[in-house]
C-alpha cells in the first residue's frame, strides 16, 4: 500500500496569485469554512464523496497551506486510503510539504473546528462562491493589464478572456445540481401526463413542418441534429425554414451563418414568407412599382421575429460557445443554428479531422449546457455521387466520423431531380420532390418523410402549395375579377367589377 501511495502523483499546489486591488480591500475568502470543510474531510471519511460533487480543484481554496491539505486528502481518496489526522500528516511528510501546510499543530486545529460533515456542501459551495469572484477580479486584473500594453493583439485578447472564462466553468461544472433517480422518474410521469393531455403532438421546439413536428415531437432541448446534403441540396434553405417555423411559434433563434451573409439570409426570409421570387429580390427587381406595399409589409412582419444572426466567418467552436451563451443570456434561445460546420475555425493548425471532431463535440456541449437544440449543417462527400441513386448515407458525413457519433439525430436532404433522376413515389407522397432522410434517431425510429423544393424562392413545404397571387405582393389588392364565360378573351383590363358605367371616366 505504501509504495502505490508513493508512486501516486498528486497535482502541483499552485500558490495563490496576488491580486492589485484598491486599498484596505481584500480578495474575497471564506477561511473558517474552508478550514470547517477540512476538519470534516479528517473526521468523517464519508464526506470527502459529497464535497467532490462541489469541486475537486485545490485552486479553490484560498489558503495555500489549505490547498496542500486538501490534495492530501485528495491523494487518500483516490488511492482508497483511509483519511483521518495520521494518515493525512503522514501523506504530507511523503511529499515533503508537512511545514508548508502548517504542521501537525495546525492540523490538529482543524479538526477541533467542527463535530460533524452535516452541511459539508453547503460550505463548499460558499468556498466556490469566493473563488469564482477572485478569479473575476483576477481576469479583469489581467484584461485591463493587456488591454493597455499596445504589443497585445484584440483578438487573442479575447480569446483569453474566453479561456479563462471555460477553466472557471469546468471548476463549477461539478457544483451543478444533479436530477435524482426519482426526480428523473417524476419527471416522465408528468411528461406522460402532459402528452396525454394534449392534442399538440409539439413537445419541443417548432421544426417549421407538420410532419417533422410529428417524428420529432418538436426540436427537443440538448439535442444536436446533424443535417447533412450535397452543395446545391438546399440545406441553408431548410434551416432557413426551421429558423422561421420556431420564431414564429414564439422561440428565439440564433443563427451563426459560416457561409452566408446576415443581408443574403434575411432576403431568403422574404422570399419564404411571401409570394416574390428570389429572382426578383436579388436580381430583377419588380414589374409594377405597386408590389413595393407588399414587400414593406412583409419585412414589418419579419422584423418583430426574435432572429439572431451571427455571419462572422471562420468562427472557432470557442467563439461559437460565447456566442450561443450570450444568446441564451440575452434572448433565451432555444434554437441554435450553425451553418456548416467545415466552415468552423481552427485556433491552430491541427488536422481538418481532428478539428471538426472538436466543433461536434462542442456543439453537442453547447446543447447540454445551455438546454436547447442545436443545428449543424454539413457537407458529404463526393461519394455520395458515385452511386447510381445518389442518395447519402451515414458513411457520407465529411471529414470526421465524430459527428455521426455526437449527433442524436443524423438527417439527409435528397432530391433526385437535382440530378435527373426520377422521384421515388413508393417511398414518399406523389406531391413531394424531396427525401428528408432520418438515418440516425437516438429517441426514436429512423425513416424517410416527403417535402417539397420550390426552387424559385429556395424553400421548402409539407407538400406542393399552390398559392394564390392575392396577398403576396401589395397588402391592399384587390380581388381580381372573375370573368364570364362571354368575356374570356377579354384582357383583364376590359373586366369590370362595377354595374355603375357612370364611373367610368372613358
Amino acid at each position: 500500500m505504501q509504495s502505490s501511495v508513493k508512486n501516486y502523483k498528486a497535482n502541483p499546489v499552485q500558490m495563490t496569485k496576488v491580486i492589485s486591488l484598491e486599498k484596505g480591500k481584500l480578495p474575497p475568502q471564506a477561511i473558517e469554512f474552508e478550514e470547517a470543510i477540512l476538519g470534516a474531510l479528517m473526521i468523517d471519511t464519508r464526506a470527502i464523496d459529497e464535497l467532490l460533487q462541489v469541486f475537486n480543484n485545490s485552486d479553490v481554496f484560498y489558503k495555500d497551506c489549505n490547498k496542500h491539505v486538501f490534495e492530501a486528502i485528495k491523494v487518500l481518496s483516490e488511492t482508497s486510503q483511509p483519511i483521518d489526522l495520521l494518515t493525512v500528516s503522514n501523506q504530507l511528510k511523503q511529499k515533503g510539504c508537512l511545514d508548508l501546510a502548517g504542521g501537525d499543530f495546525y492540523l490538529v486545529g482543524l479538526t477541533q473546528k467542527i463535530a460533524s460533515s452535516a452541511h459539508i456542501e453547503i460550505h463548499a459551495r460558499i468556498v466556490l462562491q469566493k473563488y469564482m469572484k477572485r478569479k473575476a477580479i483576477q481576469v479583469a486584473s489581467d484584461i485591463i493589464e493587456l488591454a493597455y500594453d499596445d504589443d497585445t493583439d484584440v483578438f487573442h485578447l479575447f480569446d483569453y478572456m474566453d479561456v479563462e472564462t471555460a477553466k472557471v466553468n469546468e471548476i463549477i461544472e461539478k457544483g451543478r445540481s444533479e436530477m435524482t433517480y426519482a426526480d428523473a422518474l417524476n419527471a416522465a410521469v408528468e411528461r406522460v401526463q402532459m402528452l396525454t393531455d394534449s392534442d399538440n403532438c409539439l413537445t419541443g421546439v417548432d421544426t417549421g413542418f407538420k410532419k417533422l413536428n410529428k417524428h420529432f415531437g418538436g426540436w427537443q432541448p440538448t439535442d444536436f441534429i446533424v443535417v447533412g446534403a450535397r452543395p446545391g441540396m438546399g440545406k441553408t434553405a431548410f434551416v432557413t425554414n426551421t429558423m422561421l417555423g420556431a420564431a414564429k411559434a414564439g422561440d428565439a433563434v440564433g443563427f451563426i451563418s459560416l457561409e452566408m451573409s446576415t443581408e443574403q439570409l434575411a432576403t431568403r426570409t422574404i422570399a419564404n414568407e411571401s409570394n416574390f421570387h428570389l429572382n426578383q429580390l436579388t436580381k430583377t427587381g419588380f414589374e409594377k412599382p405597386e408590389y413595393f406595399s407588399g414587400l414593406l409589409r412583409k419585412v414589418n412582419e419579419l422584423k418583430s421575429l426574435p432572429i439572431f444572426i451571427d455571419d462572422r466567418p471562420a468562427l472557432t467552436i470557442g467563439e461559437i460557445k460565447r456566442k450561443a451563451r450570450l444568446y441564451k443570456r440575452k434572448h433565451d434561445i432555444k434554437l441554435l443554428i450553425v451553418d456548416y460546420i467545415q466552415l468552423a475555425g481552427s485556433d491552430g493548425s491541427e488536422d481538418i479531422r481532428v478539428r471538426v471532431g472538436k466543433i461536434s463535440n462542442g456543439l453537442k456541449a453547447i446543447a447540454k449546457e445551455l438546454g436547447i437544440t442545436v443545428i449543424g449543417l454539413a457537407q458529404l462527400s463526393r461519394e455520395v455521387e458515385k452511386t447510381s441513386h445518389k442518395r447519402p448515407a451515414l458513411h457520407h458525413l465529411k471529414e470526421s466520423g465524430d459527428i455521426e457519433q455526437d449527433a442524436d439525430a443524423v438527417c439527409f436532404i435528397y432530391r433526385p431531380a437535382y440530378y435527373g433522376l426520377e422521384v421515388d413515389y413508393e417511398v414518399i407522397d406523389d406531391d413531394c420532390n424531396t427525401e428528408f432522410i432520418v438515418a440516425k434517431y437516438r429517441h426514436g425510429g429512423v425513416g424517410t418523410i416527403g417535402l417539397h423544393y420550390d426552387e424559385n424562392k429556395t424553400k421548402f413545404t409539407d407538400n406542393e402549395v399552390k398559392e394564390e397571387l392575392k396577398d403576396s405582393y401589395s397588402s391592399d389588392v384587390a380581388d381580381i375579377p372573375k370573368a364570364m364565360p362571354k368575356e374570356a378573351f377579354y384582357s383583364i383590363e376590359d373586366v369590370s367589377d362595377n354595374d355603375d358605367d357612370d364611373d367610368n371616366p372613358f
